[in-house]
């Protein structure tokens, strides 16, 4: 006999995160987990009758409610985010579905699925059968037998490796470093930060196989743990013990539920299609329902949809609408065997048929009463999704005005509602709205319910925009997709404006802003323009919008990169929002006393400039400085550009600099001290909202390569940080009255990733231990201890583990360092030899980026580098280099995202009133009330040094460092 056991919670969670939104066409019911559900479940058993066919089979789904494991520990899963609104109503469709399959649905109040599958596959084991638990879930690795009595069976399709990958005693070892029968020691050691199972704080997976190979068991070793070499080991493993015992009993799954059903009531069913049907068509899967029908043998369109699950009902499947002769049970059941389809080719065929649908110009509509507008708001409930653009006044969404809203429901529709355009004339002396539009208020009230109906969808391109201009009319707009980051995800940031996406994919040039508005001085604004050529701009961009959405979306699926759309990009999105309406004080004061402070040794370093030179120069033109450092002085190592000047870029002058032109070094510390005068000092009171007083910066999520955020008007992320001037402007951005800010900074996390990706042993057990890791490393390197280690040491250590992630040279070192390139050449040979997993790591990803032409982070990102074979060796160094550096930075910079998407619901759930208002590189910004930074910086820390899981489990521990004050700089 052969039992198969499938995890239905992980299914349901896969199937919502792999597969684009679906919602029921009658009614808006979110249905797209569900259809997921039955093709996974399905192409399981497909494959699965491929080899040894089970003879028994059933689903087991986790039941709502506490758990035996909650009287063991209050704060079991207490940081668990609550499901998604749209998948809530889907979970009872879930079991239906699996009913209606012929499949035995388990659920058991008071007991987890994992419980249940234990005690199924013990049955099953005792009574001589094979078991096969469908499931990658780690805490069910404890069940694995070594003669393959119980195995698990991953079905998630990973690159490189084949559909189904099996689950014995040697994968467990590669993945806990032990055998199955210490997994749960392993566990107990290193806990679990998504079930909040405590753990031992500071133990990560390797030490704790290390400890458990060592000791034998739990037990043991904390009743020898006085033994252990390391301090700040043995002092943890003494001081949480008890935590220890916890969370032993936490991850022990219990293997003796008392089950209702025996095994004998798991025998398998021939599929009956009096109850499959019924169910498929109640959820309106019609190509599911065709492809089954063909396979079954059997006809469809005599059974009528479940009355009760079409008006939304959950109950179980039940018998036929009219009877039929059917011939039932035929094999190949899965809904992507069907030869020649899958995601790919319907992505290609979509794309085919959306490009070879011409714009109609003709076919858009000027809504300007409401009765069109009742009827357009009709089409979008029926629709269950539909394209929005907004015409403002500005590209700032804090200040900009509403001119109009358009809205596409069907491709080659296109509707544009103008509320804002001016009359003709002169708009200074008077002029009023264009007669015929329909009042704002009346617009925004009629599209409220839709916009903010969690059963549509509204697509956009950069949608974040649209969503900051309704919050300011009382609208909160939701669920979105976007096709700019729909487009980032899959391309990265090389095709992302609208008119480059729209002649990209769909060979169709579009209108410009720029030919309605003119250009210079003479450019109108959108609500300056007749109302006529602003609609025809206006409906082709959601119209366009609309076909780019059908065009990429299904290449989420197609191309893997559905989980890192929906579990990165699209969720980000209203939380940048919402960061960007939020803004934060600046205090006009003090820059102001900081540009004249600035302005005076700004004309300091100009005079000195002067008398170095001998004459007096424009220290901001390049061609006069150029002459006389390389005419004049006659300096060696100049070059000149293409036009014939000397170059004086910023490389040249730090060279110089570094060889000790006094004049080189007076003109760089000018530059950046004008730099920041014109960037901030000067600047920043011209961004200060007349109406909120604080500065909103914008994020620009999809222009990155990394995945990393950039920030504009202004720039925030160009601060420097680490010189006195840098400090001084931070000093500015102030809490207000009542408030204060919290910096929260991820503490080395390039270094830590790097650690991880590249395995390196002596990095990780220096995370693990909590040692100052530029003073390890120069211990490594020179031979110093780390007592009385001279500064000038761990500060050359420091200057080479943050340049190697930057892939940096011998030359490069040198002038950082200020020593010669030899020397330099051999600080970063001796640092290779001290640390050889780096040098693997780098040779690999030299290789990779060749044949691959990209590389992904350890959340999937895929960073392309098309030039990764350029004939130009210049081009190819910079590929190989950015190889090297982009996973590491891209995974910093997923990491950060996934703290900032699960933040805001965290802090909500603790009861913590804090508003997220910045973030720069490694770093959040927070606004709290004063005297709670207490209550909010543990909860900060928490999700931050979480973030990565339960995606990837870093083998290293993640540190932020936060603090309190009344100002950035004093905080950070």
């Amino acid at each position: 006999m052969h039992l198969l056991l499938v995890d239905g919670s992980g299914y349901i969670f896969r199937a919502f995160h792999a597969l684009p939104p679906l919602n029921r066409k009658s009614d808006g019911l979110p249905v797209g987990c569900v259809q997921g559900f039955c093709n996974m479940l399905y192409k399981l058993t497909t494959d699965m009758d491929e080899g040894e066919p089970p003879t028994h089979m059933a689903v087991i789904f986790d039941h709502s409610g506490k758990t035996f494991r909650d009287t063991i520990y209050s704060e079991y899963k207490a940081h668990r985010p609550p499901a998604p609104e749209e998948l809530v109503p889907q979970f009872p469709l879930t079991r239906s579905a699996t009913r209606a399959f012929s499949i035995p649905a388990i659920e058991m109040e008071g007991w987890e699925a994992d419980d249940i599958m234990a005690t199924y596959a013990c049955m099953a084991r005792d009574a001589g059968w094979k078991v096969t638990i469908a499931s990658s879930d780690k805490d069910l690795m404890q069940l694995v037998e070594p003669d393959g009595s119980i195995r698990l069976l991953d079905t998630i399709p990973r690159p490189g490796q084949p559909p189904l990958r099996w689950i014995g005693p040697n994968e467990v070892l590669t993945k806990f470093g032990v055998t199955p029968d210490k997994v749960i020691d392993v566990q107990a050691l290193c806990g679990d930060s998504v079930d909040n199972v405590p753990g031992v704080p500071g133990i990560g997976v390797k030490t704790a196989a290390e400890l458990i190979n060592t000791y034998g068991d739990l037990e043991t070793l904390l009743s020898r743990a006085e033994e252990i070499k390391q301090p700040a080991r043995r002092q943890k493993l003494i001081d949480n013990a008890e935590l220890a015992r916890i969370s032993k009993q936490l991850v022990t799954l219990e293997r003796k539920v008392p089950v209702d059903i025996d095994l004998d009531g798991l025998l398998r069913q021939p599929i009956d299609p009096s109850t499959l049907f019924p169910f498929l068509k109640a959820m309106e899967f019609a190509t599911i329902t065709k492809r089954l029908g063909n396979l079954l043998e059997a006809d469809p369109d005599l059974f009528e949809p479940d009355p009760e699950l079409r008006a939304g009902g959950t109950r179980d499947i039940g018998a036929p609408k009219k009877s039929a002769d059917l011939s039932v049970a035929k094999a190949k059941l899965a809904a992507n065997v069907v030869p020649g389809t899958g995601p790919a080719r319907f992505a290609a065929e979509e794309h085919a048929r959306i490009k070879a649908i011409p714009v109609n110009y003709d076919a858009y509509e000027i809504i300007s009463t409401p009765e069109q507008l009742a009827a357009c708001i009709a089409r979008i409930v029926d629709r269950g999704h539909f394209a929005i653009d907004t015409e403002t006044t500005s590209l700032d969404a804090q200040q900009a005005e509403l001119v109009g809203v358009c809205l596409s429901t069907a491709i080659g529709e296109g509707c544009y509602i103008p509320i804002g355009h001016s009359k003709a004339g002169d708009l200074l002396e008077g002029g009023g709205l264009v007669d015929g539009q329909l009042p704002a208020r009346d617009v925004l009230a009629a599209l409220k319910p839709v916009l903010e109906d969690p059963s549509i969808l509204k697509i956009g391109q950069n949608v974040k925009y649209d969503m900051e201009v309704f919050v300011r009319h009382g609208i909160t707009m939701a669920p979105i997709d976007d096709t700019m980051l729909i487009s980032y995800a899959l391309d990265g940031p090389q095709y992302n404006g609208l008119d480059i996406l729209a002649n990209h994919w769909l060979d169709h040039k579009t209108i410009t802003f720029g030919e309605l508005a003119g250009t210079g001085k003479a450019r109108k604004t959108f609500d300056q323009l007749e109302i006529a050529p602003a609609a025809r701009y206006a409906a082709e961009d959601v119209d366009v919008t609309l076909r780019l959405w059908h065009v990429l979306k299904p290449r989420l699926a197609a191309e893997n990169a559905t989980a890192l759309y929906e579990t990165l990009e699209r969720p980000l999105a209203p939380v940048l929002a919402r960061m960007e309406t939020r803004g934060i004080t600046v205090d006009r004061q003090i820059l102001a006393r900081l540009s004249g402070d600035f302005a005076q040794r700004a004309a300091a370093f100009e005079a000195e400039a002067h008398e170095l030179a001998g004459e007096k120069f424009n220290l901001g033109s390049p061609k006069q400085l150029g002459e006389i450092l390389f005419g004049k002085m006659g300096l060696e190592g100049g070059t000149k550009t293409k036009t014939g000047a000397w170059a004086t870029g910023a490389d040249v002058l730090e060279d110089l600099a570094a060889k000790g032109v006094p004049l080189a070094r007076t003109i760089v510390d000018w530059r950046q001290l004008t730099k920041l005068m014109g960037t901030y000092t000067d600047a920043l009171p011209g961004y200060i909202h007349p109406e909120t007083g604080r500065v909103h910066t914008s994020y620009s999520q999809a222009s990155v390569l990394t995945g990393r955020l950039s920030s504009n008007d202004p720039n925030l992320q160009n601060i420097p940080v680490r010189t006195e001037d840098g400090r001084k402007i931070r000093s500015a951005f102030v809490a207000p009255q009542g408030k204060v800010l919290v910096s929260a900074d991820y503490s080395q996390i390039e270094l830590r990733v790097l650690a991880h990706i590249a395995d390196i042993q002596a990095l990780k057990d220096a995370f693990e231990e909590g040692l100052d890791i530029h003073a390890m490393t120069a211990s490594e390197m020179f031979g110093v201890p780390v007592e009385g280690m001279p500064s000038e040491v761990r500060r050359r250590a420091k200057a080479i583990n943050f340049g190697i992630i930057y892939g940096i040279s011998a030359f490069g070192l040198s002038n950082q360092l200020g020593i010669e390139r030899s020397v330099a050449g051999e600080y970063i040979k001796t640092y290779f030899e001290r640390f050889p997993g780096i040098k693997d790591y780098m040779d690999s990803q030299r290789a990779r980026v060749k044949v691959d032409g990209f590389v992904t982070t350890l959340f999937g990102r895929k960073i392309q580098f098309p030039n990764a074979n350029s004939g130009n060796p210049s081009e190819r160094a910079f590929v190989e280099r950015a190889s090297i550096n982009a996973p590491i930075q891209g995974t910093a910079a997923d990491i950060i995202r996934r703290a900032m998407i699960r933040m805001e619901g965290e802090l909500k759930k603790a009861g913590v009133e804090a508003d997220m208002l910045l973030q720069v590189h490694d770093e959040l910004i927070f606004e709290v009330p004063e005297g709670t930074e207490d209550q909010a910086i543990p909860v900060i820390k928490r999700v931050m040094e979480t973030a990565a899981e339960p995606a990837v489990r870093l083998s290293v521990p993640i540190q932020v460092d936060a603090h309190a004050a009344r100002n950035w700089d004093e905080a950070h």
